[in-house]
């Protein structure tokens, strides 16, 4: 009975692992200035100047227009931001997945403050 146990314990815990491979996305990053904020949209674009090389179809050269939400991590310098904090010209490192067309951002992290004009 012991062993029916164990070997039932270890194929759940095999399958769950299956389901969370298959389940998770690939992540991408990119570094680059803010180029707008859209604050209606929760979107921020950035112009990618160090990142994402493995893309086939270079889709994440330019100008990238990432959608960020709630589990959108935020942060400067390990300090807490929030998306109110994004300003055009800040240097962004972005990690993202991609979901249904569309970039979207896990974590943000601001390298710098705007730069004074």
């Amino acid at each position: 009975m012991k062993k029916v146990f164990v070997i039932g314990f270890a194929l759940i815990f095999v399958v769950s692992l299956a389901i969370v491979a298959v389940a998770a996305e690939e992540m991408y990053s990119l570094k680059g200035p803010v180029v707008s904020v859209d604050a209606a949209a929760k979107t921020v674009t950035v112009h990618s100047v160090e990142g994402v090389t493995s893309a086939a179809d270079n889709r994440w050269k330019g100008n990238v227009t990432f959608v960020t939400n709630d589990m959108t991590k935020i942060s400067m310098k390990k300090e807490k931001k929030t998306f109110n904090d994004l300003k055009e010209g800040q240097n962004l490192k972005v990690k993202f997945h991609e979901k249904d067309g569309k970039s979207v951002a896990v974590e943000i992290a601001i390298m710098s403050e705007k730069k004074a004009k």
